[in-house]
């Protein structure tokens, strides 16, 4: 069933710590003295720390409220509506425990919690009993805004045995492709009511692991964390809370020393999922593999697949973690709705795959470099540590002494990084300057400049790509080089739209066991005096992402910071700046001759509004849309690319060139660089730019030779 989306940060924070909090070794008594201390300590610090702190009110209390009831029932599955209402004493009460009261919404919350979840696994399984018939005209609401809380026990009931019905469905309409596929005999020869059973008992193994899941392992301690997170969140989406916990960190990923896929795993409402895929390991390099996506199955080489729903992290990383160079094949589930199975060879993940690295794009009689970089990484101090500021440094080197015609740079999905790293890189494109601006809570605003002595190191054309994924710190980048307009910024409607800091305080650090918090501290601004908060930076020449219109951004949480501005910094603007107007016309030109943009907005728009349609429980309506989808879903990302690909050679160090992994993976990368639409739009753009500028050189000369004349 397609779930709630949140704003991907807040997303994975809380789910990482509700999946990998620690076990609840405290007593009752203690639980009480250290909830409350942890509860009084984070309204402490959200008041005289946040950068924007809002009242601690009764409106903050309904906002806590609600967040919380949503985070412990995201489908209205689980409370009824005299548990709604008896909660409700609390409703403008929470802000007074925050500001000193002892905790009390919380336990009572979670008993209510524990005791509805034991009554509904007590009961769900008569509804399994009986086969389903699917051919009634039928549907369930998914969207937790149109749903509503059960009136009692019975109509709960109901509830569940449509979801579980639902299930079923999907699970059912998976074994007749797969009967339909497959050669194997006894496979074929399944009727459509023994698949039905199959699916079923799917069903029944997959809600059984899901409620010993949320019954026995998941702790009161994981739950407070989510009440923390509520509070913090209601600040701002980016202010989160952390229980301390065991050498498993939040942000632990596929990568070390073993073999694995390249991803950050998470949890949504029973199913394991892709938090975070690792630019540049196994699962990018398919091309198929999302943030977002759930995983269904999972099978080893050629064997049989494994249902992982209801599977817990650690169960699930066992079955993707194997041998150098062996395939495992996940069945997916896409944010789009789609079901996508993907072999996998997995890698030793290393992280040179995050490093900066640049190709040459050899089209026509144009050479365009092209400088890919994931994320602004710094070394933190580390001796000898990688610096993204010298690396790209050192690629933009080498593109020069191949003779480029213009550099394109390639910020698409990169989450940010080091401020210093991103000054220090501006200031390879303009002379110098204030590059971004900085406010605190106080007010007091100051500018970061790149001081370099009016030195560039590259003052050819430049693109600079972004999409809705690229946050933070690619949006000062991008911000600055449109400010200056030193380049031409392309890509989604708007970057992402996170223009906050966050620092991390613990809460005492002579008790660990309290946790800690990530802080909003300061907010961002650009030259011009704009934030890039919320409304991110928008692109010079739209070229529409696929994810365009699904709620994903920054905007998309109720909790964000507002967009403000500040003092408008008066700086030199590039002296060679691009004449946007004619590269807008020409870029119009190409897009209403090929009319891809328009039909990739009109598609993503149209998926992006089934997440909260209704679904299907006939099955014949069922095949029909969710075949509509996948039809919708696979020709927009066809769209992504090329008929023919590009010239593409990749610029790699020599040490890179003997190693045969690096070989393997730098094929990989270009291969799937060469067939990017979005990269060749880019590379055109770079010829519009120095066609441009020769037809004004051409002009200027005409006009020397006349006055001359």
């Amino acid at each position: 069933m397609r779930e709630i989306k949140k704003t991907l940060f807040s997303y994975i924070c809380l789910s990482a710590i509700l999946l990998f909090g620690s076990a609840n070794t405290f007593h009752k008594a203690d639980d009480d003295d250290r909830y409350n201390n942890i509860l009084h300590t984070v309204g402490y610090i959200l008041k005289s720390g946040h950068y924007s702190p809002q009242v601690v009110n009764d409106t903050f209390s309904e906002k806590v409220f609600n967040a919380f009831i949503k985070d412990l029932d995201q489908e209205k599955m689980i409370f009824l509506e005299k548990d709604i209402e008896a909660l409700k004493k609390y409703y403008h009460a929470i802000d007074e425990e925050i500001l000193g009261s002892p905790v009390d919404f919380f336990f009572k919350t979670n008993q209510i919690y524990k005791q509805r979840l034991a009554f509904i696994k007590d009961g769900y399984l008569a509804s399994l009993e009986k086969p389903f018939q699917f051919q009634e005209k039928d549907s369930i609401i998914v969207d937790y805004e149109q749903r509503s809380y059960a009136a009692n026990e019975k109509a709960q009931t109901k509830m569940w045995a449509k979801k579980l019905k639902y299930m079923t469905l999907g699970r059912l309409v998976d074994l007749q492709d797969q009967r339909q596929k497959s050669k194997v005999d006894s496979i074929k020869a399944k009727s459509d009511i023994q698949l039905e059973t199959n699916a079923r008992n799917f069903t029944k193994t997959a809600m059984g692991k899901t409620f010993d899941k949320y019954l026995r392992k998941t702790t009161d301690d994981n739950r407070y964390s989510l009440f923390i997170n509520a509070i913090t969140n209601a600040m701002d989406p980016h202010t989160d809370y952390f229980m301390p916990v065991e050498k498993r960190s939040w942000d632990e990923n596929l990568t070390g020393k073993f073999y694995g896929i390249g991803a950050l795993i998470g949890e949504e409402n029973g199913y394991v999922k892709i938090a975070t895929v690792t630019q540049g390991g196994p699962a990018w390099k398919t091309g198929e593999v999302n943030d977002g996506d759930l995983i269904l199955k999972i099978a080893q080489a050629n064997e049989e697949p494994i249902d992982v729903a209801g599977y817990d992290i650690p169960e699930a990383i066992k079955l993707i973690r194997g041998n150098k160079g062996s395939t495992v094949t996940i069945t997916f589930k896409k944010t789009d709705g789609t079901i996508k199975v993907v072999p996998i060879v997995r890698e030793e993940l290393k992280i040179d795959e995050t490093f900066a690295k640049s190709a040459i794009i050899d089209e026509g009689n144009q050479k365009t470099g092209y400088l890919y970089l994931p994320k602004f990484y710094t070394s933190f101090g580390t001796e000898n540590g990688r610096s993204c500021y010298l690396d790209v440094a050192n690629e933009l080197k080498k593109l020069q002494e191949e003779k480029v015609d213009g550099i394109i740079l390639d910020l698409r999905n990169n989450g940010g990084g080091s401020l210093q790293e991103v000054v220090n890189m501006v200031g390879l494109f303009i002379p110098d300057g204030p590059v971004v601006q900085v406010k605190d809570g106080s007010g007091k605003t100051s500018y970061i400049s790149d001081n370099d002595q009016g030195k560039v190191l590259y003052d050819g054309p430049l693109v600079v790509m972004v999409n809705e994924f690229s946050a933070s710190a690619s949006e000062i980048f991008a911000a600055a080089i449109q400010d200056y307009k030193r380049g031409v910024i392309v890509g989604s409607n708007s970057t992402f739209g996170k223009g906050t800091v966050q620092r991390p305080i613990p809460l005492n650090r002579n008790m660990p066991e309290l946790g800690s918090i990530h802080l909003t501290i300061q907010k961002y601004y650009r030259v011009n005096g704009a934030s890039t908060q919320l409304k991110g930076v928008e692109p010079d020449l739209l070229m529409p992402g696929y994810y365009d219109y699904f709620k994903v951004k920054e905007k998309d949480n109720i909790s964000a910071l507002v967009w403000d501005e500040t003092a408008n910094l008066k700086v030199k603007t590039w002296v060679n700046q691009p004449d946007y107007e004619s590269l807008k016309k020409s870029f119009q030109k190409r897009n209403d001759s090929t009319h891809v943009f328009y039909k990739i907005q009109e598609n993503s728009n149209w998926i992006a509004k089934q997440n909260n349609a209704p679904d299907y429980l006939n099955i014949t309506n069922f095949i029909d849309h969710e075949k509509l989808v996948k039809e919708k879903a696979t020709q927009t990302k066809e769209m992504f690319k090329l008929a023919k690909e590009m010239k593409i050679k990749l610029l790699e160090e020599e040490q890179a060139s003997k190693d045969s992994i690096a070989i393997n993976r730098n094929t990989r990368f270009v291969n799937f660089i060469k067939k990017d639409f979005y990269l060749k739009e880019a590379s055109n753009i770079v010829l519009d730019m120095n066609e441009s500028t020769s037809k004004i050189k051409s002009s200027l000369n005409n006009m020397i030779e006349k006055k001359e004349n």
